[in-house]
């Protein structure tokens, strides 16, 4: 497939991720013979990352860890879904925990497209703080994680933490999405320790979707829920997606049935290597 250029919103280039930090050299040679570039890494990032290290030296473990990502390289197109298959252990979940800046790679580079102007340089994730990052390319985990309260406080949430002090509630949009689940307003005041797990799945959603990201990672969001709640769940994402043309979708799962008359793109990981599916 020709790739254009102009759409690629987010893209990453030779990812290599071990079982456990890979400790040495900042830029190892891997049996490609093929070298990374160089960087800077934010100031965070890097703490974050010597920090892990650290613990790895303190753990004895090899440079010769088990690898859990093989040189992974590709695109995610704007207004586009990609979907990532591959069986359990393959290596889908760690990418896109890396993806979203929540595990390091041992070496490679993620840029994401600015979104300021066309002409402006690519974020690189080694350059950018890791709050910024998460702000921008954000990961749906298929087990929701409720906080005690009601669905109206899950979703208010967000706004208590510094990342989000710029953002603004939205109860409008709220209710236009509820609506569109066939619920009504009364549901924003009942217990999340009482919802379904269709149900905590759908605020856990709308809790993220709220804060605008530009990159949505999928970790098998339908797995857990019955047809009708994984049908709701799909058109919400649907709406979500072609609302803005800078969105773009990477979406793990093992039923294809379901989403690939929807996407774009396929591609397949076995043992951490990452190919485009037929």
């Amino acid at each position: 497939m020709r790739i254009d250029p102009d759409r690629t919103l987010l893209e990453f280039n030779n990812l290599w991720v071990h079982g456990r930090p890979v400790v040495g050299s900042n830029n190892p040679k891997h049996s490609s013979g093929e070298q990374t570039k160089t960087f800077v890494p934010h100031k965070l990032y890097q703490r974050w990352l010597n920090k892990r290290q650290k613990n790895a030296l303190s753990d004895g473990l090899s440079p010769h860890s088990r690898i859990l990502i093989n040189g992974a390289s590709g695109k995610l197109l704007s207004g586009q879904i990609t979907v990532l298959t591959g069986a359990s252990g393959s290596g889908k979940s760690v990418l896109l925990r890396v993806l979203a800046g929540l595990l390091p790679m041992s070496t490679g580079d993620i840029h994401l497209r600015s979104d300021a102007t066309p002409h402006q340089r690519d974020e690189s994730i080694h350059a950018t703080s890791p709050i910024t990052w998460r702000k921008q390319v954000a990961l749906l985990a298929q087990q929701p994680q409720l906080l005690e309260g009601n669905v109206l406080d899950n979703l208010k949430m967000p706004y208590a933490l510094d990342a989000h002090q710029t953002q603004s509630f939205d109860i409008n949009w709220h209710l236009t999405q509820l609506a569109s689940l066939n619920k009504n307003a009364d549901f924003l005041q009942q217990e999340a320790n009482h919802l379904s797990g269709g149900e905590r799945q759908l605020v856990n959603t709308l809790r993220l979707l709220q804060l605008n990201p530009r990159v949505l990672l999928l970790d098998e969001p339908t797995a857990a829920l019955d047809i009708d709640t994984s049908a709701q769940l799909v058109s919400l994402l649907m709406r979500w997606l072609q609302a803005n043309r800078q969105r773009s979708l990477l979406w793990v799962t093992h039923d294809t049935k379901e989403i690939m008359s929807l996407a774009s793109r396929h591609w397949h990981m076995q043992a951490g290597v990452l190919t485009e599916a037929l």
